[in-house]
């Protein structure tokens, strides 16, 4: 029995970090569904809930039945992340549900073959650099959220000198293998978009593990907020391009 007073719960899961979103449903610890989300289901709220409501109808459910909903928070594509975080968050405070933010590159890992125990996860963060994070499975430390542990910060880096230092040895997925894999071949490369791509279905497993462990993240692990809708934030390193050409014509308004 969980601290919620529940052993499972029927909970959404909703991926929005990359090109190709996804929903998932959960019940009762299993997956019900899995539906990718056209562009516009990615990028705009609206289009968003109907995608939801659609899967919970064909479910026969609605969105009061909901208990979570978990959702990606990043790294990932900056307006993807803030469409998704505002979904559900305005969901979690018109339905009561609870509510979780994921760790996208941890629910990358979590696609990998049972046989991979150390990956390097990879997103593309634009001119010419990587979002890099390292993963291990950790079976020896209990975890609130899955036995794949970040070993590192996820870090900006460039794309070219962080591949040219890969070892034959190394294990690496992620998106932002895409339009790189042919300059990696001393590594093991998981390119499989079953994999490599970063999926709801994931998600809601991940959240669901979260939400009914007993754990509480300790005020440094930098998890605290991943359940409090009003706290939570999208995970990424870099304003918008929009953003930074404001704060360039705010710059020279200004001097």
């Amino acid at each position: 029995m969980s601290s919620l007073g529940i052993d499972f719960m029927l909970i959404i899961g909703l991926e929005t970090s990359g090109f190709v979103g996804s929903i998932a449903l959960r019940r009762d610890g299993q997956l019900l569904e899995e539906r990718l989300l056209g562009q516009a289901g990615r990028r705009h709220a609206q289009s968003l809930v109907l995608e939801l409501r659609e899967l919970l109808h064909t479910h026969g459910a609605t969105s009061r039945d909901v208990q979570a909903i978990a959702v990606s928070k990043g790294p990932g594509s900056f307006t993807g992340l803030r469409v998704g975080l505002v979904c559900a968050k305005t969901f979690a405070y018109a339905t009561g549900c609870r509510f979780v933010a994921v760790d996208t590159f941890a629910a990358i890992a979590e696609n990998c073959p049972c046989n991979v125990t150390d990956v390097w996860v990879v997103e593309n963060a634009q001119r010419g650099d990587f979002f890099v994070g390292r993963y291990a499975i950790d079976n020896a430390i209990p975890t609130s959220i899955s036995s794949w542990r970040l070993m590192a910060p996820v870090q900006i880096v460039s794309a070219d000198e962080w591949l040219a230092n890969r070892a034959a040895s190394d294990t690496i997925t992620g998106p932002g293998l895409t339009d790189h894999a042919g300059a990696i071949s001393p590594a093991r490369l998981l390119t499989d978009e079953v994999i490599a791509k970063p999926r709801a279905s994931s998600i809601a497993r991940l959240g669901e593990q979260r939400l009914l462990s007993d754990a509480t993240p300790s005020i440094d692990s930098g998890l605290e907020n991943d359940t409090d809708f009003w706290k939570a934030v999208p995970f990424y390193f870099r304003p918008s391009a929009a953003e930074e050409q404001q704060a360039k014509r705010s710059g020279v308004a200004s001097a």
